[in-house]
């Protein structure tokens, strides 16, 4: 059984112009001591996905239709008896058996709360340990993740801390109770080119060291070449491919993929032949009835402005949804 599967799920947001349907039929599960990559533009519904699992969704948004399934158990409210029963039980996994590295930690982190309060603050929550033992475990965390003199460091505030600085005490705060799975949520952004390869090393080393799986959001293809397993690619709250990380960046079937793909800087071409994608994502508040790529894809023939295209099954791995595909297109 995977440790994390997720089937079919979709997710809306109500607003004063319509109802937003931010993630719409999204299927994909992780397995311990697998890293899965989701990559995808700004609003393709990466981060919506992931706070639809952590019961972390706003007021006005809602999970329509789907399953979520974590060690077996289900987190979509709708099949719980009560919202009470599924808050009790999203509360008791949230920050214990499932950590989220946010992608500000200087919004994550509360700015008047000394650094040892907000470690600690989750290993008192989720274990009966004592003051004492919580501030040993913040101890430890500080040093796994590389940050000197720990004891020090414990009673500073967070604007005493580096950008990178602050990424690893959220990291830190994500593992405080040994989760099975953690969610990197653009764990690299606004840091320089250094500290983004030794905040992507620490993640694969935890993976080493825990047997965690993780997934890491990005939009950038060029962050997961050589730490994710696998990769899915969204687009339009969808995910239109998906396959191993040699499938992705070797044989990408999806005309958007192919498209980010372009988009990276590859030392043996010149910088002016990077290919950037026209266009802009769909609105999702009337999302196109066919594939959400069309009116960006220079491939696009009618029936995909119209029919949702079916996935196709390339290897065992390697899936793609898109009319390309067809034998009749050929």
């Amino acid at each position: 059984m995977a440790l994390l599967q997720i089937d079919n799920l979709q997710t809306s947001f109500t607003s004063e112009q319509g109802v937003v349907k931010a993630v719409r039929g999204v299927s994909f599960s992780v397995d311990k001591g697998e890293i899965l990559g989701i990559v995808g533009e700004s609003g393709s519904g990466k981060s919506v996905t992931m706070f639809s699992l952590m019961g972390l969704l706003a007021n006005n948004g809602k999970i329509v239709g789907g399953d979520i399934l974590f060690n077996g158990q289900s987190l979509v409210p709708s099949n719980y008896n009560t919202y009470k029963e599924y808050k009790q039980v999203i509360s008791k996994i949230r920050g214990n058996t499932i950590g989220m590295i946010f992608q500000d930690p200087m919004t994550f982190l509360n700015p008047v709360l000394k650094i040892k309060t907000q470690l600690m603050e989750p290993i008192l929550n989720h274990h009966k340990v004592s003051r004492k033992e919580a501030y040993n475990r913040a101890i430890n965390l500080l040093k796994q993740v590389g940050i000197p003199s720990p004891e020090k460091r414990m009673n500073q505030y967070p604007f005493e801390f580096s950008g990178g600085m602050r990424q690893r005490i959220v990291i830190a705060m994500a593992l405080a109770c040994t989760p099975s799975l953690i969610i990197a949520d653009e764990p690299t952004t606004a840091l320089d080119v250094t500290i983004q390869a030794q905040i992507l090393e620490l993640i694969d080393s935890l993976r080493n060291k825990t047997d965690a799986g993780i997934i890491l959001i990005t939009h950038d293809l060029g962050v997961v070449a050589k730490l994710c397993d696998n990769i899915a690619i969204m687009y339009g709250g969808m995910i239109v491919e998906k396959g191993s990380a040699e499938d992705i960046f070797y044989n990408a079937q999806h005309p958007y993929t192919l498209g980010l793909l372009g988009c990276i800087s590859n030392p043996e071409k010149d910088e002016d032949e990077l290919t950037p994608i026209p266009g802009s994502p769909p609105d999702l508040l009337k999302p196109p009835a066919g594939c959400p790529f069309v009116d960006r894809c220079q491939k696009a023939m009618k029936v995909c402005k119209y029919h949702m295209p079916y996935k196709s099954v390339i290897t065992k791995e390697h899936s793609v949804s898109c009319w390309l595909q067809d034998e009749r297109s050929k």
